[in-house]
This record gives C-alpha cells, sequence and structure tokens, in this order.
C-alpha cells in the first residue's frame, strides 16, 4: 500500500512538473494557491504607491503642460516632485516614466532617456576640432554635431560597436574607433540612473492644453543589467544622441552625449517586472509579476 502511494505521489509530481508547476520552484509568476503575487519589497515603491494613490483617486486631472511631455510633467508635479535633470531618479533614487496608456503599440522611432555619458574619446581631437572635422555646418551658420547613432552605420559613417572580450562599446566613425565605454562605466551609469523604475500608464481624453489625464496603471521594474543594455544595443534598439555645436565665442558647447531606447523596449532592460496598480484588479489575474 506503501509503495502504491509513493508510487501514485511521484506521477502526481511529475504531471506537475510536465505541465509547468514546481512545489518549491515556481517563480513569482506561477503560484499553485490563488494568492496574488508579493509585491517586490522597496522603499521608495511604498513611498510612491502612497502618493500615486492620492493622484489616482483624483480621478481625470488637466494636463499642467501641453505636448507630449505633459503627461509625465503633471503626474510629477501632482507627486511634489520638482521638475530636474538630476543624475539620479526622481523620486528617492526610483525612476518615474509616464505615459498615455494609447500608447500600447508605441512607434518605433519613440525614444526614452536612459542617461547621459560622455564617451572616452581616443581620436585624438580637442571638442572645437572634433565638431569641425566631423560635424557640418547648420542652419543657423554654426559648425555643429548632432547625430543619432546606433548599432547600424548611420549616413555619416558612425555606428556603434560592441566588444565582449574588452568589454567595451566603442563609437565608430568610417569604422576607426573615435570614443569608447567600458561595461562597468555603463553599469555604474545605469545603476545609479535606474536602479527602479516605475512606469505609470494614464487613460486621456480632450487634446492640447485641455487633454486631461487619469493615472492609473503601476508597473514597477528593478534589476537592471549591462548585459541586458548591451543587447539593446545589438539589437539597434539604444540610440546615441551626440548633441554638440561651436558657440559665437568659439568653444564648443556640449548638451551631453544622451543613452536613448525605444520606448517599448525599456523593459527589456530590467530582470524584475512586477505590476502593482489597479491594486483593485489584484484578485482578478490582472496583476502580474515576473523575474526574468
Amino acid at each position: 500500500l506503501m509503495n502504491t502511494v509513493q508510487g501514485r505521489a511521484v506521477v502526481l509530481v511529475l504531471a506537475m512538473v510536465l505541465n509547468g508547476y514546481s512545489l518549491s520552484l515556481c517563480d513569482e509568476r506561477t503560484s499553485l494557491s490563488a494568492a496574488p503575487p508579493q509585491q517586490p519589497s522597496s522603499p521608495a515603491l511604498n513611498a510612491f504607491l502612497k502618493r500615486f494613490d492620492e493622484v489616482s483617486q483624483q480621478g481625470f486631472v488637466k494636463t499642467l503642460r501641453s505636448g507630449s511631455t505633459g503627461v509625465g510633467y503633471t503626474l510629477e508635479t501632482l507627486l511634489g516632485i520638482p521638475e530636474n535633470n538630476s543624475s539620479r531618479g526622481d523620486f528617492m533614487g526610483m525612476e518615474i516614466k509616464a505615459y498615455r496608456d494609447a500608447e500600447t503599440e508605441f512607434d518605433d522611432h519613440e525614444k526614452m532617456n536612459l542617461f547621459l555619458k560622455e564617451p572616452t574619446w581616443t581620436d585624438g581631437r580637442r571638442s572645437v576640432d572634433r565638431i569641425r572635422d566631423y560635424g557640418y555646418v547648420d542652419s543657423n551658420g554654426r559648425n555643429a554635431w548632432y547625430q543619432s547613432v546606433t548599432f547600424n552605420e548611420n549616413q555619416s559613417g558612425l555606428r556603434l560597436s560592441v566588444d565582449h572580450s574588452t568589454q567595451r562599446v566603442t563609437l565608430l566613425r568610417n569604422g576607426r574607433p573615435i570614443g569608447d565605454w567600458t561595461f562597468a562605466v555603463l553599469e555604474g551609469r545605469l545603476q545609479e540612473k535606474h536602479s527602479e523604475t516605475v512606469f505609470v500608464a494614464a487613460r486621456t481624453r480632450g487634446t492640447g492644453a485641455d487633454e486631461q489625464f487619469h493615472f492609473r496603471t503601476v508597473t514597477y521594474c528593478a534589476k537592471p543589467s549591462v548585459e541586458r543594455l548591451v543587447n539593446l544595443i545589438e539589437a539597434g534598439d539604444v540610440i546615441l544622441e551626440l548633441r554638440m555645436h561651436i558657440k559665437p565665442t568659439g568653444g564648443a558647447r556640449n548638451h551631453g552625449t544622451a543613452f536613448r531606447v525605444r520606448k517599448h523596449r525599456l523593459v527589456d532592460l530590467y530582470a524584475v517586472q512586477h505590476r502593482c496598480r489597479p491594486a483593485e484588479d489584484t484578485n482578478k489575474g490582472a496583476s502580474s509579476s515576473n523575474q526574468k
């Protein structure tokens, strides 16, 4: 009888494994109970959700700025966060990214900022000479060097290259290296700016200055890595923005070299993704938690 019971137990466990279940090793998305996935432990997230719930309960609110940046500016203003260009995240070190929930299918050209980081220039040129030698004369009559660079070579001969053996991302011009970033440097900036990020979706109505937002959905993401960033670079989904020109005084004006990512791929930077709001949907299966 005992052998029969044990045999049935083995068959039961095997069947559960084959169907994607495990008694001890199930991930956060799969549970044998009906309990909702546990919210990640984060002081910044807990404090944010407390403020967010107060904002969300207001329902639709009028935009505080017209245009594409209105959704983010309005949310941060309502949360009491001053507009800033800090190298760290917006709220207790946590980055906040707001968007209109109609943007479920992002245009391939829509981009989100990751961080600013100058390369270690290896071409031996001064900034002014670099702009003159690599750039062009813009519509204002200035020597300028504004370029969007990806893993694929652009019309100016610029591209990003990845060397896993030396752990470097290199900026190439016509096949020759002119600057680079070590993986360690990029990892540091990624952890400084994006160690935790919340994505907030807002329902909208109206347009322009009369647009209104109802902030409802919060997705928490954490544990970014340079390996994931490099994968996005090699996929062509990270865009390097060079933004500099020569001032009338003769000096160089550099707005900062920006790493940006195609909006629909930003979540792929993170190992942890957890749907926190809307709270009322938690028991309906709408809330999900994922650790990749």
